[in-house]
């Protein structure tokens, strides 16, 4: 039951900080619709920025695919391991993707800032990841003390690197 009980907590938490993100993506970016489509096609070379346009609409995409996680975690059996390891395993992507990009000039201090929320989210995960299964409680409390670190961390970063966006834009 209390295996159980962590597993909801840990996806409760990715899903609030989804909707939170996904919110602050879609509200700065209505100028961008042409270029949505892009957003995960674009290709560059190792140094090369994105152009302006694209770069806002990865970040976009990144609330995008966040979203379609959040359906899929909503979706599954909490007692299900390996599903849950899995879900959490694929919502590390959109947030590693992101932080590949080279954003434009404009955007550099914006895109720090986003990383540094997206490195927080994947530790986040990965600390719940290796809380599934466990049953001590002295090393689920322990844990849940830096998950919440990790968690208020992202949503601070992504925050402040949102609203750095909206007034470079």
């Amino acid at each position: 039951m209390k295996k159980t009980n962590s597993l909801k907590r840990m996806l409760i938490g990715v899903t609030a900080l989804c909707i939170m993100f996904s919110l602050v993506a879609c509200g700065n970016n209505d100028s961008n619709n042409a270029s949505k489509s892009n957003a995960g096609n674009t290709s560059q070379s190792e140094n090369a920025a994105v152009s302006k346009e694209d770069y806002e609409a990865s970040f976009t995409q990144l609330a995008a695919d966040l979203e379609s996680i959040q359906a899929d975690a909503a979706n599954i059996d909490v007692t299900d391991v390996e599903a849950s390891k899995k879900v959490l395993e694929d919502l590390k992507k959109p947030f590693s993707d992101f932080m590949s990009i080279v954003p434009p000039a404009e955007y550099e201090e914006a895109h720090k800032k986003i990383s540094s929320g997206c490195q927080s989210m994947i530790d986040y995960i990965d600390g719940c990841s290796a809380l599934i299964g466990e049953t001590d409680a002295t090393k689920i409390q322990e844990a849940t003390a830096t998950l919440t670190e990790h968690l208020q961390t992202a949503i601070t970063d992504l925050m402040e690197g949102s609203n750095l966006i909206s007034s470079a834009s």
